[in-house]
């Protein structure tokens, strides 16, 4: 970032000091000339960064990625999407469960995506605790009413 900086810099000096000197250049004769001249100057000075570029030979096209189809991004996606809604049960899991005082292991959701991309959870099973074995009926019934589908609890030994 620093070099774009100091590039952009030493355009705007460019800039300015490429304006005088046409300004000062007269308006016929050589004056074309050293407009010329001056513009030319400019563009080398845009285009400098450009030499600095690496060659596109040194480029390993080997271990470019092939052809991705549509099927794989299509299965990415829902992948996302799945993770996602886990992350969002997760987190609604731990505050409804946190309210009373029961603590969540971890969750795992029944998760299923339509061709329409439509989103259904058949199911879902939280891990409590053993200290947590006597509330575990209260924490599927909690879940059951905040997320409206079936919950199995099962108990971390």
């Amino acid at each position: 970032m620093d070099g774009i900086t100091k590039w952009a810099a030493a355009l705007c000096f460019a800039a300015v000091g490429c304006t005088a000197f046409q300004i000062l250049a007269p308006k016929k004769g050589l004056g074309n000339i050293f407009r010329l001249i001056t513009a030319a100057f400019f563009l080398c000075c845009l285009a400098s960064p450009l030499l600095s570029v690496k060659s596109i030979e040194d480029i390993n096209f080997d271990n470019l990625p092939r052809a991705v189809s549509a099927d794989d991004i299509q299965h990415k996606v829902k992948q996302q999407i799945k993770s996602q809604v886990n992350t969002a049960l997760e987190l609604t899991a731990r505050q409804t469960l946190s309210e009373h005082n029961i603590e969540l292991g971890k969750i795992e959701a029944n998760i299923d995506i339509d061709e329409d991309s439509r989103i259904y959870i058949n199911g879902v099973v939280l891990y409590l605790d053993k200290q947590n074995r006597s509330l575990s009926l209260t924490a599927e019934q909690l879940m059951e009413e905040r997320l409206g589908v079936e919950v199995t609890v099962i108990i971390l030994e």
